[in-house]
């Protein structure tokens, strides 16, 4: 893999990396590609993981850099205009934020997205089946029913349901809307609180816990980056949650029956082949993931006074 290092002057919140093939070369073997991350947390680490992998293994050989933009927006329309002039074959845009300002930035190089929920909503594409233009990709969307449905079943008693987001991300406002429905449908009630920062976290937190009974860790880019301080104060609070994918499980969210974003970094790894090998990107399908995992915090259970024989471990892997 050829290794190249971009020096981009932008913002001192902009972590610029690079690597690529040590024995690259110019064959029509080679794909070049531009990545902009969104932020920093596992989930979409694991993205950005799967997405290289998979074409390594495919026997490309692979030229990419990085821009994790850190959270910050305006960084992202510079990101892609430099990667568009440097000729690569297409940009891979981690999250929606990543995603709609690359395509607001650049006039003819394709764009994959991973780690969005809802592409038609975000204006990224015209349909899934169909998206048209530049843009296509792997959306992250997995029924929020059948999540908080499956948690249920370990925590009946479960009325009133929490929930923590970003008011800056469409992805997070598409999904409170959806579990509005889904918590209404089942007698439920919802208790939401949207944040502008992750500096607004503990003070929303601290107001969160005391009017709600469970809560849900949805695929949101902020909400993720703080999961930690989230599941600190649920532990405080003797709160069982559950989460949208495994990342905040792994911070302490106590459970997930969710997506695994190293294979949607694999599934967005094919679709770059197959621009690569000259399918037009307007016609190539957004991919939805149909697997799901169970992932419990052994810790946070033992926190909570969850015994081993609860229905939540049931299938389960379990990490600490």
């Amino acid at each position: 893999m050829k290794k190249r290092l971009i020096v981009i002057v932008m913002s001192l919140a902009l972590l610029l990396t690079a690597c690529g093939s040590k024995n690259g070369s110019t064959d029509d073997n080679t794909i070049k590609v531009g990545i902009i991350q969104f932020s920093q947390h596992v989930a979409l680490d694991r993205a950005r993981e799967g997405f290289i992998k998979q074409l390594e293994e495919d026997g490309f050989n692979l030229e990419y850099d990085i821009v994790n933009v850190q959270g910050d927006i305006s960084l992202i329309p510079t990101s892609a205009k430099k990667f568009e002039s440097d000729g690569v074959d297409l940009i891979y845009a981690i999250a929606t934020p990543a995603a709609q300002g690359a395509m607001n930035a650049v006039e003819n190089t394709p764009i994959v997205f991973n780690a969005v929920t809802d592409p038609v909503k975000a204006e990224l594409v015209a349909s899934n089946e169909k998206p048209g233009g530049i843009v296509t990709g792997v959306s992250d969307y997995f029924s929020i029913r059948t999540q908080l449905e499956n948690f249920l079943e370990a925590f009946p008693e479960s009325k009133s349901l929490g929930v923590l987001y970003s008011t800056g991300e469409t992805n997070s406002e598409s999904q409170v809307n959806e579990l509005k429905e889904i918590t209404t449908d089942l007698g439920m009630e919802l208790v939401e609180i949207g944040v502008n920062t992750t500096n607004d976290v503990p003070q929303a937190m601290q107001s969160l816990t005391k009017k709600i009974d469970s809560y849900v860790a949805i695929l949101d880019n902020l909400a993720s980056s703080s999961a930690n301080i989230i599941s600190e104060e649920l532990i405080k609070n003797k709160i069982p949650s559950f989460a949208s994918e495994g990342g905040p499980v792994e911070n302490g969210i106590l459970m997930s029956d969710g997506i695994d974003y190293e294979k949607l970094g694999e599934e967005a790894a094919k679709i770059a082949e197959q621009i690569k090998n000259g399918e037009n990107v307007g016609d190539i399908p957004v991919v939805f993931s149909k697997d799901i995992t169970r992932i419990v915090n052994k810790n946070t259970a033992d926190k909570l006074e969850i015994k081993e024989d609860s229905k939540i471990f049931e299938n389960a892997e379990v990490t600490e």
